[in-house]
């Protein structure tokens, strides 16, 4: 019996010896960058998995990825992503504990400006449930007014409404123009808009990838109730010299990019203005000749392969000026700059930081006319910012981030009775958050997060004013099988600035932006999403998305203020619901995609209950585009919405002007007619459609590349309502049939 248990004894030694060998099989970490191999710009969100295996990360928007727990014994990387050829590296043994790769990718074949579409599987920034990525394909396949712009690009998305065919304000499932965060490279951008809205400063020669929220959006980001626009502009070509540029009707861009040493670091110069100051009157009656420009200028160092250090700047600025004394001037502008970097340290932690400033001016000028009024508007925000990542083995992550804002707000406001609205002051606003991602590569994963501003966090301690804790961040998804996934969000938000215009107005050139007092607090708002996704195929997706917004606090400026003694805001509360369906299918010579918007919204201040201008209950779009022959594409986008709210008018009534300095004439005044306004946004105007076609052919010679583009705005000619004069009974519409030509070039 002795010989047996030895035996035994000994087979169990050697069994708990192998088996303990085996746990402690060496394992390396992978991480470095994905980038273009003729630009050695870094491209983001690319897939990098251990091939034969479902080990894989998504690169950051940097481009830059890590992998943990890898098998160091023959190694095989694939690496793909949307507009690149995918490309598996072999990479053979890893001796040591890590390796740090520079993985570069050639760009699917295409000429410029086409497209080449290979499916949209791209996984962006973790927890943002309703993010869009925007690529520069993607903007190519936009059927742009004059020209691609990412602005036009976004009101085609659904949940995201406009109030009239063409313009670059939008507005985000029930919230305000002003409830929209607008960031490029991290600097807040305060208005988008040139030319009355036609199009945005936002040119597609300088993005490189953005990302456009709906909703649910992750700690990172604070201070607006409704959507994120985080753009992120080209570094420039660090291997070769190229300029490129656009003509079309209403501007003229050119840009210039190349090394400045050749492999290391880069530069790129972007330069846009208008060719017709009085091209606008050939479509809008308002006989205002417009000015602008815009100007944009970045210089890019790498570090050793995981990292980056950039110096940017960004201005852009419009004139209006009318000859008629009876209309005012505009003019606003933006000036930013920042210097940013990013660093890989290790296998185990990514750091980020920024210096930036951000600044805008916008006023309006009467003029002779006595009917209007000086408004002016001016925010100055230096700020520092920085954030640290950390990988865990489990490939899970932990961000923490800190914002430190200081910013300076000057507002000048006249309402409809001419009383002034106005604050100057300077602020400190501390922000931090941190958030925990949760991605095993199994079926579940989630991002939790709570971002807190530390003013309004030691206000509520203390409780010498309107404060709150802090805004916690949840979103959760889990794949039921390969093609389907569902998910769900929720979020708190709150909102210092808001826009003093009057939603209802017709026409706004620019946001009168204002920081809500102190003592008043800010707006708040919570949101719930919930989603399904269905991607049988790399070709195809499809995806429905129900949102509740429930908005607990709001504030509107007093625009019938009279006495000093009235308030100069009010406190209101709202809510808004619906859902959005959309699918989507890319080949290489077509694709199509479409969708359809339901919502509802509704808004509430000093005891009235109205649905908002931008209460859009239905919208149906539908884009395609189609490849007949090489270089050729014949694009079509059409859309339909349902009839926006106005108020209507009940009836007219007489009435006299009362002079207290002479009563004895009261009586033999004549009468005046005075219009009866119904409730606020009862009635709805007519429906909206359109047709929009392109068409674009591109040639390269040599070392040259051109795109000639035609296209028609409004093919049939429908007459789309843009306003009912409520007196004259007058209908103005939006734009007829248009057609417009461009030119892109590239050397």
């Amino acid at each position: 019996m002795k010989i047996y248990n030895l035996i035994f004894l000994s087979g169990f030694v050697l069994l708990f010896s192998a088996s303990s060998l085996q746990s402690q099989e060496r394992k390396v970490t992978i991480q470095g960058s994905v980038v273009d191999s003729a630009s050695g710009e870094r491209i983001p969100y690319a897939t990098v998995m251990i091939a034969g295996t479902k080990i894989g990360a998504v690169a950051d928007v940097n481009g830059y990825f890590i992998l943990r727990n890898v098998s160091p014994y023959d190694v095989k990387l694939q690496v793909s992503t949307v507009g690149y050829r995918e490309k598996t590296f072999d990479i053979g043994n890893i001796s040591g504990t890590s390796r740090t790769l520079r993985l570069e990718l050639a760009e699917a074949p295409k000429a410029l400006p086409g497209v080449t579409v290979t499916g949209e599987r791209l996984v962006g920034p973790g927890g943002n449930v309703s993010t869009k990525i925007i690529t520069a394909g993607e903007l190519q396949k936009n059927v742009g007014v004059f020209k691609n712009d990412v602005v036009q690009y976004v009101t085609q998305l659904p949940g995201v409404v406009t109030v009239s065919g063409i313009t670059s304000q939008y507005f985000v499932r029930g919230g305000g123009a002003d409830e929209n965060l607008v960031m490029i490279d991290g600097m807040p951008v305060y208005n988008l808009s040139h030319a009355f809205g036609l199009f945005s400063f936002v040119d597609p020669l300088i993005v490189k990838v953005a990302n456009f929220s709906t909703g649910g959006f992750g700690a990172q980001y604070g201070g607006r109730l409704s959507s994120v626009f985080d753009i992120q502009t080209i570094d420039g070509d660090n291997r070769h010299y190229k300029a490129a540029g656009t003509f079309d009707l209403l501007s003229s861009d050119v840009q210039v990019t190349g090394p400045i040493i050749s492999g290391a670091s880069s530069f790129v110069i972007f330069f846009r203005r208008p060719l017709y100051q009085n091209a606008l009157n050939k479509f809008y009656s308002l006989g205002l000749p417009f000015d602008f420009y815009d100007g944009f200028a970045k210089a890019t160092t790498d570090l050793s392969g995981t990292g980056h250090i950039s110096a940017e700047f960004l201005t852009s600025a419009d004139n209006i000026k009318s000859q008629d004394q009876a209309q005012p001037d505009f003019t606003w502008g933006n000036v930013s700059g920042a210097v940013s970097g990013n660093y890989l340290f290790g296998d185990q932690f990514n750091l980020q930081g920024e210096v930036a400033y951000s600044s805008y001016k916008a006023e309006q000028l009467p003029k002779a006319s006595a009917a209007l009024y000086h408004q002016f508007t001016q925010i100055s925000t230096p700020s520092l910012s920085g954030s640290i990542t950390s990988y865990f083995e489990s490939g899970s992550e932990v961000n923490l981030g800190l914002l430190f804002s200081f910013p300076t707000y000057t507002y000048s406001f006249t309402n409809t009775y001419g009383s002034v609205i106005s604050q100057s002051e300077s602020q400190v606003e501390p922000n931090v958050w941190t958030t925990y991602t949760f991605k095993n590569g199994g079926d579940l994963s989630f991002e939790a997060g709570v971002r807190a501003d530390l003013q309004r966090m030691f206000t509520k301690i203390s409780g010498s004013g309107y404060g709150y804790f802090a805004e916690p961040r949840l979103s959760v998804s889990y794949k039921i099988d390969e093609p389907v996934s569902v998910y769900a969000a929720y979020g708190m938000y709150h909102q210092r600035l808001i826009d003093l215009n009057d939603e209802n107005l017709v026409f706004t050139p620019f946001e009168v932006v204002a920081a809500l007092p102190d003592d008043l607090g800010d707006e708040a708002a919570s949101q719930y999403i919930l989603g399904v996704s269905l991607s049988p195929d790399i070709l195809s997706s499809i995806k429905a998305e129900a949102y509740y917004k429930d908005f607990s606090r709001l504030l509107q400026v007093n625009r019938d203020k009279v006495y000093s003694y009235e308030p100069d805001f009010f406190v209101g509360t709202g809510r808004a619901y619906g859902f959005d369906l959309s699918f989507k299918y890319d080949i290489e010579q077509w694709y199509v995609e479409g969708s359809y918007s339901f919502g509802k919204t509704s808004r509430s201040f000093d005891g009235l209950a109205f649905y908002p201008r931008y209460d859009l209950r239905h919208q149906l779009q539908a884009t395609t585009g189609w490849q007949p022959v090489d270089n050729m594409w014949l694009r079509a986008r059409w859309k339909f919405t349902s009839g926006l709210p106005y108020t209507p008018i009940n009836g007219f009534f007489g009435a006299v002007q009362f002079d207290p300095f002479n009563l004895p004439g009261y009586t033999g005044q004549p009468l005046y007619s005075q219009v009866l306004f119904g409730d606020l946004n009862t009635a709805r105007l007519p429906g909206f459609q359109s047709l929009d076609l392109s068409a674009s052919y591109d040639v390269k010679w040599d070392w040259m590349h051109f795109a000639l583009q035609g296209t028609v705005i409004n093919a049939y000619n429908n007459k789309n309502v843009f306003y009912i004069n409520n007196v004259t009974g007058s209908v103005v519409y939006q734009l007829p049939t248009i057609f417009n030509v461009s030119l892109g070039w590239s050397l």
